[in-house]
């Protein structure tokens, strides 16, 4: 199924190639722009958190836009300004997705702290290597590979949860821009639907990271068509996971 999704981005995103990469083009031409307000406003402490809402209101902005120009390429509709911009609703509710999802993992984050340490599986040494690193990162050379490979395994059981939970929830957005659902609908059917297809997840992710990489070969001209085309992917992807005739089944519209 991977390889199909891969092929079907593919020649959509070859179709459109024109949108798409002006598309891409400017919203990274836009984030440099905000980012480099952020740097003339960083001391200023009100314009600063004036500008970190601004920033927030931005970036999920763009998000929904290119949720909806996926969708309506997939649906092969006329591309519109009105048929991608953001409404008021949807900005709202991808803001209270985003800080539910941010505070899920944050707590799940330190929980699984919690845990190991009760474990005994976290000792000392663990937290003295970061304070070690962010004072000379060239002492990254003093550790004997034992050490280093004791650090990964504990970084990789804090973060496993995490990722679980990022996956299984990683299509709220979609869910709510989709099918106009509610925050806690989209959080309930995306975990309940992509129940079993981890391994699915895991292995779409891992491709586009591929596909990204192999963009970047080409002296970072490849990445003006991977990730318009990744776009494409993790659109196709929620269409596949949350097929339109389940959906619309009244016991899933919460």
């Amino acid at each position: 199924m991977i390889k199909s999704i891969f092929l079907t981005a593919f020649d959509l995103t070859k179709k459109n190639a024109i949108v798409l990469i002006g598309v891409f083009l400017s919203i990274v031409l836009l984030s440099f722009l905000i980012g480099l307000l952020g740097e003339l406003l960083r001391q200023q402490i009100i314009a600063s958190v004036v500008y970190n809402i601004f920033s927030l209101i931005v970036n999920i902005s763009i998000t929904i836009a290119t949720i909806k120009l996926a969708f309506s390429i997939i649906a092969n509709q006329t591309l519109t300004f009105d048929s991608i911009k953001p409404n008021k609703v949807e900005l709202l509710k991808i803001i209270r997705s985003s800080f539910y999802l941010i505070l899920l993992i944050f707590s799940i984050l330190f929980l699984t702290l919690g845990f190991l340490e009760l474990l005994g599986v976290i000792d000392p040494s663990f937290t003295a290597f970061f304070e070690d690193l962010s004072k000379d990162p060239n002492h990254l050379f003093n550790y004997t590979m034992l050490q280093l490979a004791y650090t990964l395994a504990i970084l990789l059981l804090i973060i496993f949860p995490v990722l679980i939970i990022y996956m299984r929830l990683g299509f709220v957005n979609y869910l709510i821009i989709d099918k106009e659902i509610e925050v806690g609908s989209a959080f309930m059917i995306s975990y309940q639907f992509t129940k079993g297809k981890l391994g699915f997840i895991i292995l779409l992710y891992l491709a586009i990271i591929a596909l990204n990489i192999i963009g970047l070969a080409f002296l970072l001209i490849g990445v003006l068509f991977t990730i318009p085309m990744s776009f494409m992917i993790i659109a196709l992807a929620y269409r596949y996971l949350f097929p339109k005739e389940l959906l619309e089944e009244p016991s899933f519209l919460i």
